[in-house]
């Protein structure tokens, strides 16, 4: 080989060699650059303490702990003593123990209306008068018939004694005074059954003829209501059964009336059960003295079951699944079983689990774990 072509050789094995230097030159500058990072982030090393790995600072000082959960905030309710009825809750219609429609016996045209309709009558008093002069002269007639015939045996029986008529005289005598009294009684009777009375005390509610009507037995002339006497006939479930009795107490509560709040008793428990719905008739007689409740009304009913005073109660929006609450102490809640007793639309009657004092969680609790740290907040004013 001549120079002529080592020489390209040379030149070319001198630019690979040049460019090999510099792969060097760079790796070797891209090491050091590195080195010199590390260098200065040496002061900032991983230490091991107790099996955990801590960030050191440059003055030797572990960073603070910045994974601590913050305490729950809930509200709480202090536990206390108070009283808690177990309430029968149905609703009915108030209607009167005793109504009637007044119809009259006979047909008559109407002479008087002597009540109308708001007026309070008592028993035997006359409601109204129907044509009556047939009645009147027939009774009259039968009056003086009567009359008569008892002088005639009068006088038979003192001739009896004296022994001027026979025995059979007189016994005719007698038998026509009995069939003269019994004929008055009839013409009474008939004449009676043209004055209405009222059979018992009560109101007039409404009345359905007027005078010069005619009165037929069977249209009716009044409605009378013992406004007395109201009465609740209601049918409550099979189940509350065994939790009502003859003598308990009752609230009745009703929006049309202001106050309309008021107090009855039960009056009869049905003892059959009805076989078709499984409920039972409940008669409640209502106190109202002032008249203010009317046949008709709608009400709520309230039957008092039992009752418990002086009990551990809290709110039912305390409890949990299971029959549990969160009490707090020392900032930790801790889950715990209760057993429960009697139960109203709020508040739940506490038998074993809590005592007077203990502090329950009302709100916040849902979706908290057994021992978790809590702040307790008062609760937020409603606006």
């Amino acid at each position: 080989m001549g120079r002529s072509g080592v020489l390209p050789l040379f030149m070319r094995l001198s630019r690979t060699a040049a460019t090999a230097a510099c792969v060097v030159f760079l790796a070797a500058f891209f090491v050091a650059f590195i080195a010199a990072g590390c260098g200065s982030a040496s002061s900032d090393t991983a230490e091991e303490e107790n099996g955990e790995a801590k960030v050191v600072g440059k003055d030797g000082e572990a960073d603070a702990d910045t994974t601590e959960v913050p305490p729950v905030p809930v509200n709480v309710i202090e536990v206390s003593l108070g009283t808690i009825s177990d309430v029968v809750l149905t609703t009915a219609t108030v209607e009167a123990d005793r109504d009637a429609q007044i119809y009259p016996r006979t047909t008559a045209m109407i002479e008087e209306m002597r009540v109308e309709e708001g007026d309070y009558v008592k028993r035997g008093d006359v409601l109204a008068v129907l044509e009556n002069d047939e009645e009147e002269v027939s009774l009259a007639r039968a009056e003086a018939i009567r009359d008569a015939r008892k002088q005639e045996f009068d006088r038979s029986e003192a001739m009896l004694e004296g022994q001027l008529i026979s025995e059979v005289d007189h016994e005719a005598k007698e038998r026509e005074l009995i069939m003269a009294r019994a004929d008055w009684e009839s013409a009474r009777v008939a004449f009676d059954k043209t004055t209405i009375r009222a059979p018992f005390s009560g109101t007039i509610t409404e009345r359905h003829q007027n005078v010069g009507n005619m009165a037929r037995p069977g249209d009716a002339l009044f409605t009378l209501v013992d406004l007395n006497t109201l009465l609740i006939y209601t049918h409550l479930p099979e189940m509350e059964w065994a939790h009502v009795a003859p003598g308990q107490q009752v609230i009745l509560e009703t929006e049309t009336l202001p106050d309309g709040t008021f107090n009855g008793t039960i009056h009869r428990v049905s003892s059959i059960i009805n076989p078709q719905n499984g409920t039972f008739k409940v008669t409640i007689r209502i106190a109202d003295p002032g008249w203010r409740l009317k046949p008709g009304m709608f009400v709520k009913v309230k039957i008092l079951a039992d009752q418990h005073e002086g009990v551990l109660l809290i709110p039912k929006i305390a409890l949990l699944e299971d029959d549990e609450v969160f009490t707090v102490k020392d900032s930790i809640a801790t889950r715990v079983p209760l057993t429960l007793g009697l139960q109203d639309a709020d508040f739940t009657e506490i038998q074993e689990g809590l005592s007077p004092g203990d502090l329950v969680v009302i709100a916040g609790h849902r979706s908290m774990k057994d021992s978790t740290r809590v702040k307790i907040v008062a609760p937020e004013a409603p606006e």
